[in-house]
């Protein structure tokens, strides 16, 4: 426990030494990716940082909770690209979305929509050699029993970052071998 007191007190201290200058909204998704511009500037050589928004469970009254989210989401990873470019830093920072489970299709009776199966990931950096969609979008009207047919494996975008970009052993960490896309 002190230890993981004293490096949490170090990272902290760190991001002091070397704030951004960069305006961010001031949300909880903005305030996060502040700080983590300042964690990537002080050079701490921390490779992964991890920051979330919800929630994107949206059961009921989707439409109003989802456009807040979105454009706190938005406006918040602007201001980080916007730093990063300005810093000279984003053709080494891979920002990487993914929520636990995607929604449903159809809208259900409270103006929500359920869990379902196929979900979004957004990769962003100035150093992925694929830009743009990596499959084609979903067909809509071929679902499965109302859920989306993924056409991507996200096990296989996992490993993708693990050994492209982390230079990790995927293999060992996800227990087996998958395939790799080309997007890094």
């Amino acid at each position: 426990m002190a230890e993981t007191l004293s490096s949490a007190d170090y990272i902290f201290q760190q991001s002091k030494m070397h704030p951004t200058n960069a305006s961010y909204p001031s949300t909880g998704l903005g305030n996060s990716l502040k700080t983590v511009a300042s964690l990537i500037y002080s050079e701490i050589n921390t490779k992964v940082y991890y920051v979330s928004l919800g929630s994107f469970d949206t059961h009921i009254n989707q439409d109003n909770q989802q456009q807040r989210l979105f454009t706190e989401m938005n406006d918040a990873v602007k201001a980080f690209v916007k730093d990063l470019k300005q810093n000279n830093r984003f053709n080494d920072v891979l920002f990487f979305t993914f929520s636990e489970f995607g929604r449903r299709v159809a809208q259900n009776a409270s103006n929500g929509t359920d869990h379902g199966t196929a979900n979004n990931m957004f990769f962003i950096s100035g150093g992925l050699k694929q830009k743009g969609l990596i499959n084609e979008m979903p067909d809509l009207a071929n679902l499965e029993e109302g859920d989306l047919k993924f056409k991507v494996d996200f096990k296989n975008a996992y490993a993708t970052v693990l050994k492209k970009w982390l230079n990790a052993d995927d293999r060992s960490i996800l227990t087996k071998q998958y395939d790799y896309l080309n997007f890094i």
